[in-house]
């Protein structure tokens, strides 16, 4: 993704390491993936009561929500946007220096991406589309309706568009590239809103609010009419099925994130015949990269089919386990999985190039300014140079993994015994499934030990 780094640089990328992992890989991986299967083993144990208890949410009270001052803020993100294109297309070319790609890339697609699914909402209020469309349209009809029936296909077809640009273009840190695919894409979303509306157009075919929407039905706390409190994924859980573009949309996070790891690996490129000790730039692999994107994320929804219906053909006929109904049910529990792996994957390049990030705050258009004392900052990769903290971040990287599988073990079986009866085929109902995500924790910490390249 960040293409342009220099060789040193481009090793702080989560994709890129270039240090040495210190631990005993294959063990850690065993251990990891023990720790799965142990929790599958568990959860058999436990009654439909039992988790239904563990995924009921406490209410701690009122929540607090101000419109006026969400718009103030959506108009705020709206103008910071505006002033992000203006620093892209007539700032420095160095996506280093430039504000513009350490925002989009690191700040939103890292940044926002888990804290939307940890912590709070924050899409709602950076949202650079909302503030002016209430502004200027306000409460008025929308020219045309979208279809009802047509889903989030138009979201899955945007975010694969986007992953393509992201994992396969030539330079997609590129400032004036960015700046333009930018400019584009927010006067499309803008224009959208103005002729379908505002709430259909943001729910069915702008990507990113599907997107954070999606991760954030993961968060413990839900700050709604009132606040209520929980084990992560309960609200998932509590809004029953996805349909069927939104189950594929959940597969395709998890499929195209994979393969984002996966394509830098020294296995990948042996594949495609490129020898990585002399790669020889983006532009040689943009189509290797785009097929083997789509291909993964085709691989990825074909297996978990398969698993679903392994486990419908196990219990036999039912008239809620339907292959369909198990599909869109299972696939909200994939989506710890998700996020697990994009933490793991990203963190030592967010550690790294947050510090450009301040830099390029402090000084937006490299003429010698030092805006909030930030330009002080001296940037470090030092972290990546010792034993015990290369030790904390990779086993910081490997937990996430784990406990997110874990997460979704427990979300699994609790969408099994609301589709079944007994124990016995809320144990076969899921058989599959529970083999997909032992095999997929050992992707997941082999893709975050193995060798890799570009």
């Amino acid at each position: 993704m960040f293409c342009l780094l220099p060789a040193a640089q481009a090793q702080a990328h989560a994709s890129e390491q270039g240090f040495v992992l210190l631990l005993p890989t294959g063990l850690y991986i065993a251990g990891g993936t023990l720790a799965v299967v142990a929790s599958i083993l568990l959860v058999t144990v436990l009654s439909k009561r039992a988790l239904a208890i563990i995924f009921r949410p406490v209410e701690l009270g009122q929540g607090w929500r101000s419109n006026a001052l969400v718009t103030l803020c959506n108009l705020f993100a709206t103008a910071s946007f505006v002033a992000l294109i203006g620093i892209g297309l007539f700032g420095p070319t160095d996506p280093q220096s430039n504000l513009l790609p350490l925002v989009i890339w690191t700040m939103l697609w890292v940044g926002v991406f888990v804290t939307q699914g940890i912590f709070f909402d924050v899409w709602r209020w950076i949202n650079p589309w909302s503030g002016l469309h209430r502004l200027a349209m306000g409460a008025s009809e929308p020219i045309y309706k979208l279809p009802v029936k047509l889903g989030v296909w138009p979201a899955v077809v945007l975010f694969m568009m986007f992953q393509v640009f992201a994992i396969a273009d030539i330079a997609p840190s590129d400032p004036r590239r960015l700046a333009n695919v930018a400019a584009g894409y927010w006067i499309f979303t803008f224009l959208g809103m103005v002729i379908f509306g505002r709430k259909p157009w943001l729910a069915q075919v702008e990507f990113l609010s599907v997107l954070f929407n999606l991760i954030g039905r993961l968060r413990p706390a839900n700050f709604a009419r009132t606040l209520r409190l929980g084990t992560p994924g309960w609200n998932a859980i509590e809004r029953g099925p996805l349909s069927i573009s939104l189950a594929v949309f959940c597969l395709l996070v998890l499929g195209t994130g994979s393969f984002d790891g996966l394509h830098e690996t020294f296995w990948w490129l042996a594949k495609i015949g490129i020898n990585p000790l002399e790669f020889p730039g983006r532009s040689a692999v943009i189509w290797t990269s785009s097929f083997g994107m789509f291909a993964a994320s085709l691989a990825l929804i074909s297996i978990f089919a398969f698993a679903v219906w392994t486990g419908v053909k196990c219990v036999g006929k039912s008239p809620k386990s339907t292959f369909a109904n198990a599909f869109t049910a299972f696939a909200i529990a994939i989506l710890p999985i998700a996020l697990g792996y994009h933490f793991a994957h990203f963190l030592v390049s967010f550690l790294v190039q947050i510090q450009y990030a301040a830099l390029a705050f402090s000084d937006p258009f490299q003429q010698g300014s030092n805006l909030f004392g930030l330009g002080q900052i001296q940037i470090t990769t030092g972290f990546l140079k010792s034993p015990a903290s290369v030790k904390t971040i990779w086993l910081t990287q490997a937990g996430a993994v784990v406990f997110s599988h874990i997460l979704s073990v427990l979300m699994a079986h609790h969408v099994a015994g609301t589709l079944v009866a007994n124990r016995k085929n809320i144990v076969l109902l899921q058989l599959g499934i529970s083999v997909l995500m032992v095999a997929y924790t050992v992707f997941g910490l082999w893709l975050l030990a193995t060798a890799r390249g570009m």
